[in-house]
């Protein structure tokens, strides 16, 4: 499947080395003698391995997110090459759980990176609006100004709770290459890869196009190395030498970075395959098993992301009306008496009397309620079973097939 295009990318990509051609002669030829392995043209998988394990040793998260922090730390080096940039959500369940520490450990690790904790929005501002990110002064062969990867720590401090601020709208334009932010008269071009890290959730259109990182506060009987950056850029000379490497061969990927790659996850939205695509293209030129271990990775960690509240509640509506053995309709205090129900759920400290709510989280999906009646009874309020259908297949696929498989 990940033949084609396989010869150029063994000239191209470090570490693929071409087999050598047998020789037309009469006479057999002895083998030649093994050569050791040349320190400067590491195999990448084995590379790959290496900068997991080395995240592994600050970082408390499953291996499917260190695969994934893996391959976008290789992504910041070729970034140019695609229509997309990958964005990362670094989060927690509670603070003191080594969000800082990533952001200082991919600062190392990523192409020109720019680090800032709790800046204010016109720093931000200043310092990405620049005359050399205008459309017009963008050099031929997808050069683009430094910084290349931008990380910004503390997030609660610089973004505000509305989507309607100017630093989101620059944000979320840099994801696509063709995206322009407008100031007045002039355009800037904001394309590249970007890690948020904050101890409140981000606005919600800025964390669409983030692949989320959740880590985890240590056990007592966990291990985590303190980050020191002298002894750290000491222990990764040898990655940073390959990242290094990968920068300065130009066009190893340009050849399929506009394809879709095959295999992407199903249930993936817009936003998140954007996201995705890049490191998959970088896995499959790697090789290795890399190209399965990435294709998982980004598949459990959007599985396990949650959703907006909207999406949370369909998810739930599906597993109630499953319960109830998917009957024609239930009524609205049916719905709100097992919803509140839900222990750890934004819903449990709703009421039996809280149908507004119900009705404004459904409502942009086209649900609504409507009057209903039992015989002999008094009309009330409640949801049609069809209503939900098209909503389930759409924004909640995961609990369709977990409700339906045999």
């Amino acid at each position: 499947m990940f033949d084609h295009g396989l010869e150029y990318l063994k000239k191209k990509l470090p570490g693929f080395e071409d087999k050598p051609s047998p020789q037309p002669t009469a006479q057999p030829q002895p083998p030649p003698p093994k050569q050791p392995q040349n320190p400067t043209n590491p195999n990448p998988a084995e590379m790959l391995d290496s900068l997991t394990s080395f995240l592994r040793q600050y970082l408390v998260c499953d291996q499917h997110q260190l695969n994934v922090l893996a391959l976008w730390i290789v992504h910041t080096w070729c970034y140019q090459h695609f229509p997309t940039a990958a964005y990362l959500n670094i989060c927690s369940a509670e603070p003191e759980s080594g969000k800082t520490r990533c952001l200082e450990v991919l600062n190392l690790l990523s192409n020109s990176p720019w680090l800032a904790t709790g800046v204010l929005r016109g720093t931000i501002i200043d310092k990405l609006l620049t005359p050399e990110r205008s459309p017009e002064n963008l050099m031929e062969g997808n050069s683009y100004p430094a910084p290349h990867t931008v990380l910004l720590d503390d997030c609660h401090h610089t973004f505000g709770p509305s989507e309607r601020q100017p630093l989101i709208a620059l944000l979320n334009t840099g994801s696509q290459k063709t995206g322009r932010y407008i100031l007045g008269p002039n355009e800037y071009c904001l394309f590249g890869p970007k890690a948020f890290a904050s101890n409140e959730p981000l606005v919600e259109s800025l964390a669409s196009r983030c692949i989320p990182i959740n880590l985890r506060r240590r056990k007592q009987s966990e291990s985590v190395r303190r980050f020191d950056r002298k002894t750290a850029e000491s222990q990764a000379t040898k990655l940073l030498t390959w990242l290094n490497t990968i920068g300065s061969n130009p066009g190893w990927l340009a050849k399929k970075a506009n394809e879709t790659p095959p295999g992407l996850p199903k249930r993936l939205t817009p936003h998140e395959q954007d996201c995705a695509e890049p490191l998959i293209h970088i896995a499959d030129a790697i090789g290795g098993n890399w190209p399965e271990k990435a294709r998982n990775s980004i598949d459990m960690i959007f599985q396990l992301a949650p959703g907006t509240q909207a999406a949370e509640l369909l998810n739930d509506l599906r597993v109630i009306f499953k319960f109830k053995q998917d009957p024609e309709y239930l009524s609205s205090h049916d719905i709100l008496e097992l919803l509140t129900s839900l222990e750890f759920r934004p819903w449990s400290a709703w009421t039996v009397n809280s149908g507004k709510k119900l009705a404004g989280l459904l409502s942009p999906f086209g649900i609504k309620s409507r009057n209903l009646q039992r015989e002999g009874e008094k009309p009330f309020k409640g949801y049609l079973f069809k209503q939900f259908q098209d909503a389930w297949e759409r924004y909640a696929p995961a609990a369709v097939e977990q409700v339906t498989e045999p």
